[in-house]
């Protein structure tokens, strides 16, 4: 069964996941020759790159989200010597878990103290609603125009705190649907409910005969991807929803996550079902790969990729003959990148009208995060290069269809610049930053990384110690040390997480370059 984009939301890893570890240095490359290009660029700061007040007081501070133009944040404060021990400390564990005094979570609209809240659960993709827990019930905030609306008692809203446990909600991708599933009627039944936040009007999305355990709404918001228990598979007596056994300490307040475990499940096995949200019959998950408007892209079990209508039709993209291993599903162009197993991880292009090979042989390459529009360029790792993911690797240009080798690892694409980690040296310590630009053909160095990690504002990306402007293809500055969020207005909030316990605040907005 492959849920791998539906379902991309891992359930373990709900909103509140502290910062991302940072990934293995890569292993030694080597970088195709280039002409030599002058020193780098260094972007002027625009009129927004100011500083504002601290956010938080001299508190433990647990930074959990910020919105990606910087109009608010979210973070936990331990402001009370809650466990009586005479000091105010917060340590945090190896699986996100914390001990010493207690969190609250508070919401930062402005610089200050901030707005104490019960629980925060999420916010859309657009920054402009969170979702939160405050007096009793579970609140939806328009931070635009800050209405503050209730979605459902805390009562009839099922438990997201436990490790594992989904979210009660999911938005559209352009925040114009929120997906809410509440406990109604005596026997406390869940049931998901569509609301549409333009005019506020509410529809029941039918979920059948069963215990429904998960809903999640899909990025267009046309339809639900919903799992629901019908079997007492376990034997137990009763229908329950799954629970996995984890190390991963729970949703609230959770810290920096450097490892955890999962030890299997226990409960009932749910069967996973996709309605469309206007109606119609539930049909099963089973090959769902990714939804296309009205219709869904599935792989049969002989491997063949099709699309299928709301009416059953079907119209293959991929023969069964490829055994297509799907790396990337471009809805824009209607068309999928898939390694043909049955030829040896060959790289082909397929969709309706388009049955093309790219004349490489692929793995599988670490999925890495665009914003805004879907990328136009697919990182990819010859399955001929030794050192496998962290060697030298190509994009695939899904425009013009082509494969375009960029010397190294590719950390962000956006429409036709790669910025890519290249080694200078046989020392693996010693890496460049470059940007590649596969329309014009321009190589050039833009700086030394000095740490690990990836955040995006706009068109601004913080990838490894620099702060990179991919409108323009300059270098904005180096940021020094680790940072925790980035905004679009060319400023950090720096990371000074150390000795295994939460740092002090306040937290402080700081621009990397200041005007001058």
């Amino acid at each position: 069964m492959k849920l791998h984009v539906l379902l991309a939301s891992a359930l373990l890893l709900p909103a509140c996941a502290a910062r991302r570890v940072s990934p293995t240095p890569e292993e030694p490359t080597t970088p195709p020759a280039v002409a030599p290009t002058p020193a780098p660029t260094v972007a002027t700061p625009t009129g927004l790159q100011r500083e504002v007040g601290p956010i938080g007081t001299p508190h433990p501070i647990v930074f959990q989200r910020a919105a990606t133009d910087g109009r608010w944040v979210v973070a936990c404060q331990a402001r009370e010597d809650t466990n009586g021990d005479g000091a105010l400390e917060v340590r945090f564990g190896q699986h996100g878990n914390t001990s010493g005094d207690a969190l609250t979570p508070y919401l930062f609209l402005e610089p200050g103290a901030g707005e104490p809240l019960d629980d925060f659960l999420t916010a859309d993709p657009t920054d402009r609603y969170l979702v939160v827990a405050r007096g009793g019930s579970l609140r939806l905030l328009d931070t635009y125009t800050h209405i503050d609306t209730e979605l459902a008692p805390l009562e009839a809203i099922p438990d997201s705190n436990t490790p594992g446990s989904p979210l009660p909600v999911s938005f559209s991708s352009d925040g114009k649907r929120l997906l809410l599933v509440t406990l109604t009627g005596q026997d406390k039944r869940a049931t998901a409910f569509l609301i549409n936040l333009e005019n506020g009007s509410r529809q029941e999305v039918p979920h059948g005969p069963g215990v429904l355990g998960y809903a999640e709404l899909d990025p267009e918001g046309r339809w639900a991807v919903l799992g629901v228990v019908t079997q007492d598979s376990d034997g137990d007596g009763q229908l329950s929803w799954p629970r996995t056994r984890t190390s991963l300490s729970a949703r609230f307040c959770r810290g920096p996550i450097m490892s955890y475990g999962r030890y299997g499940r226990e409960g009932d096995s749910p069967t996973w079902l996709l309605s469309h949200v206007d109606g119609g019959e539930l049909a099963p998950i089973q090959g769902l790969l990714q939804v296309l408007g009205d219709s869904v892209l599935r792989q049969g079990e002989q491997g063949e990729v099709f699309v299928e209508q709301v009416s059953g039709q079907r119209t293959e993209w991929v023969p069964a003959s490829c055994r297509a291993n799907v790396l990337y599903v471009d809805a824009a162009r209607e068309q999928v990148l898939v390694a043909c197993t049955a030829q040896g991880e060959a790289l082909e292009l397929h969709g309706a009208r388009i049955h093309q090979p790219l004349g490489l042989s692929a793995e599988r390459s670490r999925r890495i995060p665009f914003a805004g529009t879907p990328p136009r360029l697919i990182p990819v790792t010859p399955a001929s290069t030794a050192g496998g993911e962290s060697s030298s690797q190509s994009v695939v240009d899904l425009e013009t269809r082509t494969v375009h080798p960029v010397g190294g690892q590719v950390k962000y694409t956006q429409e036709t610049r790669v910025l890519v980690v290249r080694n200078a040296g046989a020392d693996d310590k010693d890496r460049r930053l470059w940007l590649v630009d596969i329309a014009s053909g321009e190589q050039r160095e833009l700086g030394t990384p000095t740490e690990y990690g990836l955040e995006l504002a706009g068109n601004l990306i913080y990838v490894d110690g620099l702060l990179v402007d991919m409108s323009t293809g300059q270098l904005v500055g180096p940021v020094k040390g680790e940072v925790q969020a980035l905004d679009t207005q060319g400023r950090v909030l720096p990371d000074h997480i150390g000795q295994g316990r939460a740092p002090l605040g306040p937290l402080q907005w700081t621009p990397v370059v200041r005007p001058q």
